[in-house]
């Protein structure tokens, strides 16, 4: 009588090697910019780096002002 739990090494082994084929085809395709999601994940990293990009320009031409009236606010006590 063959035992219903048995272990299948060949079944076991095919098993390993479709779930693998499959992790690297869902892989293959988030990274590829031809499939929607490789497209939506591809822009999304765009718009990260120019939003990332942006706020930093903002930020140093905020500082750069700043520093620019402190110097006039300065000058300006300086004359009284």
């Amino acid at each position: 009588m063959v035992e219903k739990d048995a272990p299948d090494p060949q079944f076991d082994a095919n098993t390993n090697r479709l779930l693998r084929r499959e992790a690297l085809r869902r892989a293959a395709e988030e990274l590829s910019t031809m499939t929607g999601p490789g497209l939506e994940d591809a822009l999304a990293r765009i718009s990260t780096e120019v939003t990332e990009e942006a706020a930093y320009r903002h930020a140093v031409a905020a500082e750069e002002a700043d520093d620019a009236n402190t110097v006039a606010v300065r000058k300006q006590q300086e004359k009284q």
